[in-house]
């Protein structure tokens, strides 16, 4: 109960739905009271009337007294409306032959009377037919009641009938008129953090549009924002390659010539120093080339072998110094093709390649495994390696981030390149302990096999 009261005090739309049901509860309960009074009261009346015609049609019909009782025996038959008719001299004797005596006494009084006799309560009509002859004619008041009541409760069935209905009609309106402010936030929840496109203004209602303006304006800002972000990091990392290569190119002129050991030595450490260098631009270059390409661009068949194939041969050179075994441990599905773009996906493929390497003792084995499942394409790169703890294993995706206690040189970006290039692709990107070894980890993509 508690849960409903905090969901219908922080939704708008179960507030409205609430209020407006219960105005109009309230207001059909408030009309249906007054309809069900003056219907009674209607009811009531028209059997006033009915004993009225009954008194008239009596006194205007011609014939002797003994007609006339016969007509009200007549009258009496009627069971359904139960009247009963009395005939009553101006000294209060009875006449006729009457099951019912009302026990008027004189001096009679015309009009309506309610009364209360031994046999019940009536409602009774006394009328004059002549100066010595007067009528009563009667009806039982539970009769009366039950038929007014009965007439009554009639007019409330249009009530009964309509007041759900509207109920649901209004809380169906409702719900279709927050509809655009639903779709408007599933639009917003679909996207990811790269796709900083205005959100659609023309489809909202004018009350939500000056938030929606406002959502639009700080997405501008932020895109603005992140592309003097992504240009500094470009410019910066063209600025530096320059002449990080020119020192480079130094220190290569500079080991041909004659030095001494301690020297040399120090020429090595500069030399492996400019390399990681040199990597380290080459990876902000990557993942700014990768952040600034809006997702979903360039789309073609890949062959996935081939793709395979390319990021072996690129980084064979490298394993080969390990000693790593590198390759597609199980044979891949007939027409292992897929829609997406092929120098992204090179990208992140090699990029977990390459840190598989560098991680893995040497001696250590990386495969590679495709499955097709379904519209659901799942790439493995496995490794027996050291692996990474299962809390750190989101973390180690941010920028710069790097493990405590890792040995290997590294500038922490290679995975962050990887999620940036998955999520372009559209898939996901997981990491899961070894399946196939003993210890180490799998990198597992999953990539849609059509675009959506």
């Amino acid at each position: 109960m508690a849960g409903l009261k905090k969901r219908i005090t922080n939704s708008v739309q179960l507030r409205l739905s609430a209020v407006l049901c219960i105005a109009i509860f309230a207001t059909a309960l408030v009309s249906g009271g007054f309809a069900f009074y003056f219907a009674l009261d209607e009811a009531h009346e028209l059997q006033d009337n009915t004993l009225d015609q009954v008194a008239w049609v009596i006194k205007y019909t011609p014939g002797t007294d003994a007609e006339r009782n016969k007509m009200g025996q007549r009258l009496e038959g009627d069971n359904d409306a139960q009247i009963f008719v009395e005939y009553i001299t101006a000294d209060g004797k009875h006449t006729g032959d009457s099951n019912i005596a009302f026990h008027l006494r004189p001096p009679l009084r015309e009009g309506f009377q309610d009364i209360v006799t031994p046999g019940g309560a009536y409602r009774v009509l006394v009328h004059p037919l002549t100066p010595q002859m007067w009528v009563a004619i009667g009806q039982p008041t539970d009769v009366r009641n039950e038929i007014a009541f009965d007439s009554a409760v009639r007019t409330l069935i249009p009530f009964a009938l309509l007041l759900p209905i509207l109920l649901l009609v209004t809380t169906d309106l409702i719900k279709k008129a927050f509809r655009p402010v639903i779709r408007l936030a599933d639009d917003v929840h679909r996207r990811d953090e790269q796709d900083l496109t205005p959100l659609a203004e023309h489809t909202v209602p004018d009350e939500i549009r000056p938030f929606v303006n406002g959502i639009n304006k700080l997405l501008r800002k932020v895109d603005g924002a992140m592309q003097t972000q992504q240009r500094f990091i470009a410019d910066a990392a063209h600025e530096l390659r320059t002449p990080l290569t020119a020192l480079s190119l130094q220190a290569e002129r500079l080991a041909g010539s004659e030095m001494s050991p301690e020297a040399q030595s120090r020429l090595d450490a500069l030399r492996q120093g400019l390399k990681r260098a040199h990597h380290l631009l080459e990876q902000l270059l990557a993942l700014a080339r990768e952040q600034q390409t809006p997702s979903g661009q360039v789309r073609e068949t890949v062959a996935v072998d081939a793709v395979f194939r390319q990021v072996i041969e690129t980084l064979l050179p490298l394993a080969m110094d390990k000693n790593i075994d590198i390759g597609v441990a199980e044979p891949l599905p007939a027409n292992a093709q897929i829609v997406t773009d092929k120098n992204t996906l090179y990208t992140a493929l090699k990029n977990l390649v390459e840190n598989a390497i560098r991680y893995v003792p040497e001696n250590g084995q990386v495969d590679l495994r495709l499955t097709l499942n379904g519209r659901c394409a799942v790439i493995e790169i496995e490794d027996n390696g050291p692996g990474i703890d299962a809390s750190k294993r989101e973390r180690v995706f941010d920028a710069f981030y790097r493990l405590e206690g890792t040995a290997q040189p590294g500038s922490g970006l290679g995975l962050s390149i990887v999620k940036t290039c998955v999520q372009r692709l559209g898939g996901t990107i997981t990491l899961h302990q070894a399946a196939h070894f003993a210890t180490g980890l799998q990198a597992r993509i999953t990539l849609p096999v059509a675009p959506g």
